[in-house]
């Protein structure tokens, strides 16, 4: 969003996120869908790389619930990686996450490095889905499996008007394409096993309701987040986003796919 201070990502984008989403996190939906995400798989003991961590609230539910063997956040934003270790103050077990800033562009992990690489909301800020899902292959283990969430767009046509309006209203790098790309990209990297899940429908009611509550409930804590200004211009967006959810134009999904042994 617009209302961002410092890179895509500041203190007051941290704060307008969690108050709508939830302590450590930028996205919605929470553990409910973070478990969705992870598509019935049990990666208790697992060596699991989390890309866009952003404050940490899907690392701490894989230690807390999961009982993940180590989690390691990554993020290119240092504000939201400072943001997550002031959280992990409160784990139990510290020692099993690793939050650090990285630079934009390829992974820089050896091969064969996790059991499971995760990410939600974060690859429609990276613009070579082909060149990604490659690194994404290099750096799993065979026999460990990808999980993603993120936010697309019904098919790879040049945006309508109205998705242009709202991706302006944000303010931030959105490189949203199609699951069929994600799937292909997938499949020509060698991935098998591929499965996705179109998301629209279950982010429309929802982003219908957080709207509301951005009306209502949460106003005067927004107004004391951002300004009224700033409130008013959060509201505007929401409203966009809810507009080209509702067309189809924007289209929350899952992808899953297995590194063959």
């Amino acid at each position: 969003m617009s209302i961002t201070d410092e890179g895509e990502y500041g203190q007051k984008q941290i704060k307008t996120l969690e108050l709508i989403w939830g302590e450590g996190f930028l996205s919605p939906g929470g553990t409910n869908e973070i478990d969705l995400v992870l598509n019935n798989k049990l990666i208790k003991g697992l060596k699991v790389l989390d890309i866009g961590c952003g404050c940490g609230g899907a690392a701490f539910h894989f230690i807390n619930k999961h009982e993940v063997s180590h989690v390691t956040g990554v993020d290119v934003e240092k504000e939201v990686i400072d943001r997550a270790n002031e959280l992990k103050l409160k784990l139990d077990n510290q020692s099993k996450v690793t939050f650090k800033v990285i630079d934009p562009g390829p992974l820089k992990f050896e091969d064969n490095s996790f059991d499971v690489v995760f990410s939600k909301d974060t690859f429609l800020h990276i613009k070579d889905k082909e060149n990604l899902a490659l690194d994404l292959f290099r750096i799993l283990k065979p026999g460990g499996f990808l999980c993603v969430s993120d936010w697309m767009r019904i098919d790879d046509n040049p945006p309508s008007n109205n998705m242009k309006e709202y991706i302006k209203l944000e303010g931030l790098s959105m490189e949203m394409c199609s699951l069929q790309r994600y799937s292909n990209a997938l499949d020509e990297a060698g991935f098998k096993n591929i499965q996705i899940n179109d998301r629209n429908s279950w982010y429309l009611e929802l982003a219908k309701k957080e709207l509301s509550d951005l009306k209502a409930l949460y106003r005067e804590k927004l107004n004391q987040i951002l300004g009224v200004e700033d409130a008013e211009l959060t509201i505007k967006t929401w409203t966009k986003m809810v507009e080209v959810i509702e067309q189809g134009e924007h289209r929350p999904g899952h992808f899953y796919a297995e590194k063959p042994l």
